[in-house]
This record gives structure tokens, C-alpha cells and sequence, in this order.
């Protein structure tokens, strides 16, 4: 994936927008003609200061340093754009590796919703805790965030402090040492350091002493399905009037994530059943990230569903996808083999609800794309094929596969998943 093509999805030259804390790689620069505002906590002076003493930073580094519009808390967007004039007149915001640092990230969404249109765009860049120093921490649960944004917090706790720094994990390889890493690294590789005591030593100093200084950590930690959620289930309660696109790995050590502003909404009983199958099947991706992690160390790497299957029938796993992938291809259809793959990776395709349901069917997947779906028969316990073809009567007329039209192109569209 290009990422800076991906962040900027929603963004073009004419549309007015916001980069929060760009530093010296803005992603949409005014000497390229985007009409985009810089805020930092900073002014321009001493943000140019901070990259002269920085010696990390790459020659030229200083001149690549766009002056700063807003200054001040990104939480306080909303007053900052109010004194500038341009409140509710933004069409996107960008942030890149800023939100898991915010004290009170739904403040920051409520605020963000403030300035922007109605259907503006917040973009955002977040590391993925399974590729970064966050390794080992556990993932941020949303009772944490509703109480910070209830205790009205404007600094990270001592308790996100010492976590932080008790629970840091390297990637170490011979002579390498990285904070940042891939995604499928191996685990012996990937080591905590050894700084409990000295965390610990830190925590109660600061307790004691009511450190009065701002310690920037990692508040949060997200994968791309816990931030789904997480985002999803503020909305639904009314806390966020976001609604999230797209949360979508970057191959890299972290994930771009848009969310689309929609405003407040109070969800009908049939709504609410709706999202709670939703969350469900939502719940069930995010242990199948934690469970993709353990199984980083094998000398295979397969998808779930091929370990399933493989379980279930007894054959070879990554024999079973090769073929169908070959025998997709023969076809002279690359547009199959694209379904197929978007079926595969589908949260309610279920490989073992299929076997068990319908018998043995070979690969699960090849047989709902080429002739389940015609008959009537459902991917998982939670998507109706029937019903999203009736729903959706131009997929039927069309002759694709409800649940690759509805990962293809159905999601993005709006449209519903039909749920059974």
C-alpha cells in the first residue's frame, strides 16, 4: 500500500482541511497547493528549534517545516478554528501518530465533529500494536476511554506512564534494534526490556512527588479491528459522531483509518439489533488479530480459515487455496479470483460453520463463490445471502456474490450487511 496515498484518500488541492502536528513530512503542504492548515502545540519558531537540536532528523529537514496556523491543543480544535474563522468550513482533517497520544480522544472526536462539514473526513494514521514498542501491552478497552473523557483529562495518567515504560518491547535481530517492526516478525525476536523496576521507581516518584510535568506516552493501543470497535461502539452510544469507513493495514508497522462525519444519531430497535450482530462477528475479528500474532512464529504462515479447513478435511491448507487461486485463474476471470479473496477475508465468512453446515464442500470458500450463494446458502451464521440479494436487487440482477459484493463494494456504498 501507498500510504501517503491512502491518508490522502479524501483529499484534494481545492477542499479545505487541517494537519495536525505534520512536524517536518506534512502529508499536504501548502508549497504543493493544498489549501491545509498546520496546528501544532508549537509556533512555527519553536517547532524549527526542535528539529535544529534534533540530530535524528534528516539534512534539511528544518526547511521542510510548514509554518504553523493554529497553535495550541489538538483537543481544542474546535476554539482554536472558531478564532480563526473557520469552524464547521473544513473539509478533512489529517493526523498521522497522534491519537494514541491524546489524553481525551472523545473530546477530540466531539470537537473534530465541531469544525467539520457534515460528511467531512477525519484521516488518520495509528500504530498497529502488533507491529511497534506497544507489543506486549494489552489492548485499550472503551471503559478507559469514557472515563477519561468523563474525568475531563487533559494529561496521560501516572498508571499510563509506568505501562508504558514497564512493558516496551524491541525487535531485536543481530546488530538491529528497532521500536518498529513488520507484522510477521518472529516472536522470539520481539523482547520486553528490562525496565520494570526502574518504571516502577518512576511511577511512585511521580505520585509522591505530584510531578507537575507532561509526560508524552502511548495512551492507547489499537489494532485495526479493536479501533473499529472502539470508534463503532462510540458512535452507537452517542459519544462520537463519526462513523468509521475504513481501518486498513498498511503493511507497515501501522494502519490508516477514516472516519466520516455523519452526526449524532439514536439508533431504532431494529438498528440496534443490527449492530449488535455486527459487533459480535466485530469481536470475533479482533481475537482472530490476536490469535494472527501467535501464530507469527511458525514457519508457515496461513490464514485462519486455512487452519480450519485443514482441521476439518484433513488436507493440505495451503494446497486447498493454491488450486482454488489456479483454478480461479484458468478461468481467464481475474474478477473471480478477487471475490473469492475478499470472501476469504470476510469477518462473516465462517470456513467451519460452512463444512459442518452444508458437508464436504472442498474449499468452503470456491464452493459459496461458484454455486452456494446461487443456491441459497449463507457464508457464516451471521450473513443471509438471500436477504442481501433482496435487499439489494441490482447485486441479483448483476450475478455477484452478495458477501464479495457487500467487502468489495456494499461497505463502502453504505449499504447494510443482511444479517441473519
Amino acid at each position: 500500500m501507498d500510504r501517503k496515498k491512502e491518508l490522502l484518500k479524501h483529499v484534494s488541492k481545492e477542499a479545505r482541511g487541517i494537519e495536525i502536528g505534520p512536524y517536518f513530512s506534512p502529508l499536504a503542504p501548502k508549497r504543493d497547493g493544498y489549501n491545509c492548515l498546520s496546528l501544532d502545540v508549537f509556533d512555527t519558531e519553536a517547532v524549527r528549534h526542535r528539529a535544529r537540536v534534533d540530530s535524528s532528523l534528516p539534512n534539511g529537514a528544518v526547511d521542510l517545516i510548514e509554518p504553523v496556523d493554529l497553535v495550541g491543543s489538538a483537543t481544542d480544535i474546535d476554539a482554536l478554528c472558531r478564532d480563526a474563522g473557520v469552524a464547521g468550513d473544513l473539509d478533512y482533517i489529517l493526523s498521522s501518530h497522534n491519537f494514541e497520544h491524546f489524553p481525551n480522544p472523545i473530546a477530540f472526536l466531539q470537537a473534530c465533529g465541531r469544525v467539520l462539514k457534515k460528511d467531512g473526513v477525519l484521516s488518520m494514521a495509528l500504530p498497529d500494536k502488533r507491529a511497534c514498542f506497544d507489543f506486549f501491552r494489552p489492548l485499550t478497552g472503551l471503559g478507559a476511554m469514557i472515563e477519561a473523557f468523563h474525568d475531563g483529562r487533559s494529561r496521560p495518567t501516572y498508571r499510563q506512564i509506568f505501562e508504558q515504560n514497564a512493558q516496551m518491547a524491541r525487535f531485536v535481530d543481530g546488530e538491529r534494534s528497532l521500536v518498529c517492526f513488520l507484522l510477521d516478525e518472529k516472536l522470539e525476536k520481539i523482547v520486553p526490556e528490562r525496565r520494570l523496576r526502574e518504571a516502577f521507581d518512576a511511577w511512585e516518584s511521580m505520585r509522591t512527588g505530584n510531578d507537575p510535568h507532561y509526560h508524552d506516552v502511548h495512551c492507547w493501543t489499537f489494532t485495526p479491528a479493536s479501533f473499529r470497535l472502539l470508534l463503532s461502539d462510540l458512535f452507537f452510544l452517542g459519544l462520537s459522531p463519526f462513523v468509521v469507513e475504513e481501518a486498513t493495514d498498511t503493511g507497515q508497522s501501522d494502519f490508516v483509518a477514516h472516519l466520516r462525519l455523519v452526526g449524532y444519531t439514536t439508533f431504532s430497535p431494529a438498528e440496534t439489533e443490527d449492530y449488535y450482530a455486527a459487533r459480535e462477528a466485530q469481536l470475533r475479528a479482533i481475537v482472530r488479530e490476536d490469535w494472527s500474532v501467535a501464530k507469527s512464529d511458525c514457519q508457515l504462515e496461513i490464514l485462519e480459515r486455512f487452519h480450519i479447513l485443514s482441521r476439518s478435511t484433513g488436507r493440505n491448507p495451503l494446497a486447498i487455496g493454491a488450486r482454488a487461486l489456479a483454478l480461479l485463474m484458468r478461468r481467464r476471470d481475474p474478477f473471480l479470483a478477487k471475490q473469492y479473496l475478499a470472501i476469504s477475508r470476510s469477518v462473516f465468512f465462517d470456513p467451519l460453520h460452512y463444512i459442518e453446515s452444508y458437508g464436504g464442500v472442498g474449499d468452503p470458500a470456491l464452493h459459496y463463490l461458484l454455486k452456494g450463494a446461487q443456491q441459497g446458502l449463507d457464508p457464516g451464521p451471521f450473513f443471509s445471502s438471500r436477504k442481501y440479494l433482496d435487499r439489494n436487487p441490482d447485486v441479483a440482477t448483476g450475478g455477484m456474490n452478495p458477501l464479495a459484493h457487500f467487502e468489495m463494494f456494499g461497505r463502502k456504498e453504505g449499504r447494510r450487511p443482511a444479517l441473519r
